[in-house]
């Protein structure tokens, strides 16, 4: 198998820190592209860089206060931005190596996770273990059943179906959808929205259908949820293709909404942490908030995160809190809130605690929605 290609985007402020990492992915089998072991005397700087950006398969982008000044790798991302959308694939992995705040990342870097790394040989090897990770997701193969599905023969009705379907064609989505409806027999079955779900999972990002595919599959749940099944979404969530694991958190969310009994929590949880992708992450942490106002219990996700080891698990988790309170303070109980944030205190967490602290200013005065109205 041909190694991967990583690109390894810093400010030369950064140049040893970068190198380290470059060495280490070098001994894990990877083939890492960095400017100053690459680009020779006399040769045409954006040329080549151009050329290593448009042939990589992850984009390693090394955040300091030195590189966000700087116009080079500001260009380098905003390209490795540019070859997300046109190859459908989730390429860039940012990691803050110094004291950097989040809210202090520019809009084009602010929707991803970034996660916090020393800049010495732990947070190096921290860097390589995250990016061996995203490599082995992409190599997992995903078969339906016994027998992967055999693309040359798949259907020509289902090619017809999503033919024109691209990002965002939400009313073709629905067409399409209202078609494969008309394919449910009497007992629920149907084989052409299985023969779909099964297209989705095989298909490869490069592939024409493959957005078609994942927008009509979301559109079918919302037209007739109980399409829908565990064994479904949870091969989506696994799935290698992020806009795949994408649509799984998308169907989680409709359904939180529209029959939130049919929710799998199991995998909304797998879904909704913070080192996902952003458009994975964000629809499945709506599903979950989502899923608090009619199950309380589900509170409890959100609680044990704020006593992860993690600093950004913890501030995920505030944020998600936070979010609740504003929308729905009757749901939450300030005491529980007061002490989940002295706890915070404690551990000196400032971003989540202050995360908590303005929970509980839209919980003054709210009385508690208690679950169960009458029993013993």
């Amino acid at each position: 198998m041909k190694p991967a290609r990583i690109f390894i985007s810093h400010s030369a402020a950064d140049k040893d820190f970068a190198t380290h990492v470059v060495q280490l992915l070098r001994d894990n089998t990877t083939e890492p592209w960095i400017d100053h072991e690459h680009i020779i005397s006399g040769e045409d700087i954006f040329q080549s860089i151009g050329e290593a950006l448009d042939t990589m398969d992850l984009f390693i982008v090394l955040i300091s206060k030195k590189a966000l000044d700087s116009g080079w790798v500001r260009e380098e991302v905003e390209r490795a931005k540019l070859l997300e959308i046109q190859k459908k694939r989730s390429l860039i992995m940012p990691f803050i190596i110094d004291n950097t705040s989040y809210r202090d990342l520019p809009w084009f870097l602010q929707h991803r996770h970034a996660r916090s790394v020393s800049s010495d040989a732990v947070g190096a090897t921290g860097i390589v273990n995250d990016v061996l990770e995203a490599l082995r997701r992409r190599e997992t193969t995903v078969i339906s059943g016994e027998v992967a599905l055999n693309r040359s023969v798949l259907d020509d009705q289902i090619s017809a179906l999503i033919d024109g379907i691209g990002p965002g064609d939400w009313d073709k989505a629905y067409v399409a959808a209202l078609e494969v409806l008309r394919h449910t027999d009497r007992f629920g079955h149907n084989e052409l929205f299985n023969s779909l779900v099964e297209y989705n999972l095989s298909a490869s990002t490069e592939e024409e259908y493959s957005w078609g595919a994942g927008e009509t599959i979301e559109a079918c749940i919302g037209l007739a949820p109980w399409l829908s099944s565990h064994d479904m979404l949870f091969r989506m969530a696994q799935h290698q293709d992020f806009s795949v694991r994408s649509s799984a958190a998308s169907i989680c969310m409709k359904l939180a909404n529209i029959a939130p009994d049919l929710v799998p929590i199991d995998i909304l949880t797998r879904l909704a942490v913070p080192d996902e992708d952003w458009y994975v992450e964000a629809p499945a942490t709506a599903a979950l908030k989502t899923l608090v106002g009619r199950q309380r219990d589900v509170l409890y996700v959100f609680f044990q995160r704020l006593h992860s080891p993690a600093a950004d698990v913890r501030e995920y988790a505030a944020n998600a809190l936070a979010d609740i309170a504003r929308e729905e303070p009757e749901i939450l109980s300030a005491t529980e809130i007061r002490k989940e944030h002295q706890y915070l205190k404690k551990l000196n967490d400032k971003a989540a605690a202050s995360l908590l602290n303005d929970a509980l200013t839209h919980l003054d005065g709210v009385k508690e929605k208690r679950a169960y109205k009458y029993g013993i």
